[in-house]
């Protein structure tokens, strides 16, 4: 299905967040309901290649712009919107969707998102990496409780992945509770204690791989 338009779609994102739009907007409820009865691999399909496509789109109107050239047309619907009404499950448009309603002051509507992303089967594509942006979003706003959240929720669910402890190790750190902090690293440690990164928290502050725009 072809959402494109305006930025209607991203003035009704303002106002309702997406668990109230994906029911009550008519073309999301559509496409949340005509792919729940699809198979779950032909509805990842669909919702990967929206999610790249869109971005792909967003990334040749940019390069346009700056050449002082019409492109593509906005997307209706801001980033991952479509991707995330088409497969609930799909984690990079959960973790693109959440961080726009964390910047859009939805900060529980983004952690029910974010948390959903600990609930994934462990054997989903780039997971921990996703996790891993989700952490460092929240970072990146200063907000190092819920980041913890989020990584001692994945530790949980996962408990051999070092990243998720070193994740809340730092948030730890800033968050003035030292001795919590240095047991996760230590805990890091012991189950890769060859792992040089351990040395320093070489995880922070990188680019991300995914887009938050609010456009």
């Amino acid at each position: 299905m072809e959402l494109k338009s305006t930025d209607d779609g991203m003035t009704k994102f303002k106002n309702v967040p997406f668990s109230v739009l994906v029911k009550d907007d008519k073309d999301l409820a559509a496409l949340r309901r005509d792919y729940a009865s699809m198979d779950a691999r032909e509805r990842r399909m669909a919702a990967d290649w929206e999610y790249h496509s869109q971005m792909a789109s967003e990334i040749f109107n940019d390069s346009m712009a700056l050449a002082g050239k019409e492109g593509l047309g906005k997307s209706f619907w801001p980033s991952g919107v479509v991707a995330l009404a088409i497969d609930p499950m799909y984690a990079p448009a959960i973790l693109t969707v959440g961080s726009i309603e964390y910047q859009l002051g939805r900060v529980e509507e983004a952690m029910k998102l974010f948390m959903t992303l600990t609930t994934l089967p462990k054997d989903e594509e780039d997971l921990s990496t996703i996790i891993d942006k989700a952490g460092d979003f929240l970072i990146d706003q200063g907000d190092y409780e819920n980041a913890v959240a989020v990584y001692s929720a994945a530790e949980k669910a996962y408990p051999h992945e070092t990243v998720y402890l070193n994740g809340s190790g730092y948030c730890l750190g800033k968050l003035g509770r030292y001795e919590d902090s240095v047991e996760k690293h230590r805990r890091a440690d012991a189950l890769e204690p060859d792992n040089y990164k351990h040395l320093k928290d070489g995880n922070r502050g990188r680019p991300s791989d995914y887009r938050f725009p609010i456009q």
